[in-house]
C-alpha cells in the first residue's frame, strides 16, 4: 500500500490527500500488488477506449463495513469506481468519482492494486489499446448515500449504494474485472 506521505509519486496535499499521475509510478512498492490481464472485446469501440483506465475505491467506514453498488436486477455487487480522462490525476479521480456515484466523500489509505488491461479485439493477438485500473482503499469524510443510491427504485439507472460487512446473501460478486476487484478486497 502506498503511503501518502514518502513516496515519489503521491504528494501530499492536504493531511488526507495524495497524488497519483501515474500509476507506473508505484508497481515497484512492495506493499502493491501488480497484475495484468487481458479483456477481450467485440469492436475496438468500447467503453474504456478513450480513458487512461479506471480507479476502483475499497471504502470502508468505522464500523467495517464496505461501500458497496448493488444492481438488484442484475444481481450483482461492486466497488464504487469511475474513470479516469487523459492527463487527470488518479486519486482526484477516485475521490471526485466516489463521491458523485455515491454522495460518500472519502480520503484515499493507499494504492492496493494496479492492474495492467490489454484490450483485444476478438480474433486478435495483439493489444490494440491498453490502460490501467487501480484499486485504492479509503474511509469516508463527510457526506451520505445520496437520496436517489438509497435504494432500487430511487434512481434512474438502477444501481443503488449500501455499507454492508461482505456480499448480501441475495446478490453475487460477477465475473470479470468488477468482480476480480471486490473478491481481492473479501479476501
Amino acid at each position: 500500500m502506498v503511503n501518502r506521505t514518502h513516496h515519489d509519486s503521491e504528494e501530499a496535499a492536504t493531511a488526507d490527500e495524495f497524488r497519483l499521475a501515474d500509476p507506473t509510478s508505484a508497481e515497484d512498492r512492495d506493499d502493491v500488488t501488480v497484475t495484468a490481464t487481458t479483456e477481450e472485446h467485440e469492436t475496438a469501440d468500447h467503453c474504456g477506449v478513450d480513458s487512461e483506465g479506471d480507479v476502483v475505491v475499497a471504502v470502508r467506514n468505522s464500523d467495517g463495513e464496505l461501500l458497496l453498488m448493488r444492481n438488484d436486477e442484475f444481481g450483482i455487487a461492486v466497488l464504487p469506481h469511475g474513470t479516469v480522462d487523459p492527463g487527470q490525476d488518479w486519486a482526484a479521480a477516485a475521490r471526485a468519482d466516489i463521491e458523485a456515484v455515491t454522495g460518500v466523500s472519502i480520503a484515499l489509505d493507499s494504492v492496493d492494486v494496479i492492474r495492467h488491461v490489454d484490450h483485444v479485439i476478438e480474433g486478435d493477438d495483439e493489444p490494440h489499446t491498453s490502460t490501467y485500473r487501480v484499486i485504492f482503499t479509503g474511509h469516508p469524510v463527510g457526506g451520505a448515500i445520496q437520496d436517489c443510491k438509497q435504494d432500487p427504485d430511487a434512481g434512474s439507472d438502477r444501481w443503488w449504494t449500501c455499507w454492508s460487512d461482505g456480499v448480501p446473501g441475495d446478490v453475487s460478486i460477477p465475473p470479470g474485472g468488477p468482480g476480480d476487484d471486490l473478491r481481492h478486497v473479501l479476501d
